[in-house]
């Protein structure tokens, strides 16, 4: 795929000013559906969301909706609606969420139209053509429970790591213009102008026609316009493949070194969201012994624990899940400096779902 830009499409190229907390919501939803196995960093936030989603599900899941992964997106080249990524941020998922809520009928019509004209939709997202209020609702619960799950336990780092790839091109635009920032979005990307190239992404060139370029950089996955109607073409660029990317300092090694390996064996089984039966056979342990860890963990913070019936059920907090993850996110660079970590396994971490992987980008529409 190729970009074209014209003299007025690099007047009108500018980084966006601020990280959309809805956006990165949906690219996790993608990011969780889509790519192989990559670092153990990701694929423990992958366990963590999972495990955090089934335990909301039955609070929070809209009924007969779909996660949010199954609406963003049903294959990697697939559009996602332009609501779902708003090119104008602002500071909270709520605020971006009534933003959803009041979007007008012409709007939803024409975003939801298009993506329909590409893929099937569930049923129940149908009625979002026509501003149904109880489907936009379900969307907006099925935003929250997949923010509350993948985003929100990791934010303050995404969001970090996102505004300061924001800085660093303001700075790279005032040393060597937009062209030097255009040259340097992507491993994966070529500027040649007045093309911006993308070799892994398969599509019709895509001119933008003196609408200019907003570039957002993004965390999970990088996507590119394609809807020749799209107000503002925007190309969101991948800062970070995931969190554990975005881990800096360690706070929580102190208490990591606390738990002991016993707890520390419990509370990574704990992840995946299981019942004391089954921890206790996954840890090795009796029944007895990881009932008493779980309790352990549980005042310290890091797991949760429900009830149905006589069953136990536990998974970790978001406490629990940023040790985990900054845990995995440590190992790996350790068995790097070591020299014990593969090169494969290295190169699935780059960008799991992009061309670092030899998958497509998902292009937008």
């Amino acid at each position: 795929m190729r970009i074209h830009f014209t003299v007025r499409d690099l007047a009108r190229v500018r980084v966006a000013e601020a990280p959309s907390p809805l956006a990165t919501t949906t690219f996790s939803a993608f990011r969780l559906r889509y790519g192989r196995r990559g670092s153990p960093a990701l694929d423990m936030w992958r366990r963590t969301t999972q495990a955090a989603r089934r335990a909301a599900s039955e609070a929070t899941a809209p009924p007969g909706a779909p996660p949010l992964d199954r609406l963003v997106a049903t294959a990697p080249s697939q559009p996602v609606p332009r609501l779902l990524r708003p090119h104008v941020a602002l500071p909270t998922l709520d605020e971006e969420i009534e933003r959803l809520l009041s979007t007008p009928r012409s709007e939803l019509r024409a975003d939801w139209g298009y993506v329909a004209a590409h893929r099937p939709l569930p049923r129940w997202a149908r009625a979002l053509l026509e501003g149904d209020v109880v489907a936009l609702r379900w969307l907006a619960d099925g935003v929250r429970a997949q923010h509350s799950a993948a985003v929100a336990p990791y934010w303050h780092g995404l969001h970090t790591a996102l505004r300061a790839d924001q800085t660093e091109r303001v700075r790279q635009w005032q040393e060597s213009g937009v062209e030097g920032v255009l040259a340097t979005l992507h491993p994966r990307m070529r500027w040649r102008a007045p093309v911006l190239e993308l070799p892994d992404v398969a599509g019709p060139d895509y001119r933008l026609g003196g609408r200019g370029l907003l570039l957002a950089p993004a965390a999970f996955t990088s996507y590119v316009p394609c809807d020749p109607g799209d107000p503002q073409p925007t190309l969101h660029y991948e800062v970070l493949p995931h969190p554990g990317t975005a881990a800096t300092g360690d706070p929580y090694g102190a208490l990591a070194a606390l738990l002991g390996h016993s707890r520390a064996a419990v509370l990574e089984v704990v992840a995946e969201g299981v019942s004391t039966s089954r921890l206790a056979r996954r840890a090795g342990l009796s029944p007895a012994s990881a009932s008493e860890h779980v309790g352990v963990l549980r005042r310290a913070g890091l797991v949760t624990t429900r009830r149905t019936g006589r069953t136990a059920h536990h998974s970790p907090t978001p406490l629990g899940a940023q040790l985990l993850l900054h845990a995995s996110s440590h190992g790996a660079e350790h068995g790097a400096e070591h020299g014990t970590e593969r090169g494969a396994d290295r190169g699935t971490d780059r960008g799991a779902d992009e061309s670092c992987t030899g998958e497509r980008l998902p292009h937008s529409g």
